[in-house]
C-alpha cells in the first residue's frame, strides 16, 4: 500500500506527464469573484470545479508560463508585481518542475 498527499500527488504527475505543474488552493467558501482577482488565469466557466473544490493542479507547457501563473497569483505575502489585487483571499500556490521536484511557494 502506498498513500500519497496531495504535493506528491502533484509531483507523481508532473514526472508522469514530464511538464510543470502548479498546485493551487485556497479556502472552500471564498467569494468567487475574489478568487478570480486573486488567481486571474482561472476561467470561471473552464475552472467551476476547481473553483468550488478549493484549489487544484494547472499543468503548464513550459516553466515560463508555469513562473508567469507563479507570479500573477497573490498569496499570503499580499499583491505581486504583476497582480495589485489585494482583497481578503488569498491563493496558495507551489511550483513543480517536470522531474517533480518541488520548487517555490508564495507564503
Amino acid at each position: 500500500m502506498r498513500t500519497l498527499n496531495t504535493t506528491q500527488i502533484a509531483q507523481e504527475l508532473a514526472k508522469a506527464l514530464k511538464k510543470p505543474i502548479m498546485l493551487v488552493s485556497f479556502q472552500n467558501g471564498d467569494p468567487i469573484q475574489d478568487v478570480l482577482k486573486a488567481a486571474p488565469y482561472l476561467d470561471f466557466d473552464r475552472d467551476l470545479q476547481m473553483i468550488f473544490d478549493g484549489g487544484g493542479l494547472i499543468v503548464c507547457d513550459s516553466v515560463e508560463e508555469m513562473e508567469d501563473l507563479f507570479n500573477q497569483t497573490v498569496g499570503d505575502d499580499g499583491p505581486t508585481k504583476s497582480n495589485p489585487y489585494d482583497g481578503p483571499c488569498r491563493v496558495y500556490a507551489l511550483t513543480i518542475n517536470a522531474d517533480g521536484q518541488l520548487l517555490t511557494e508564495n507564503t
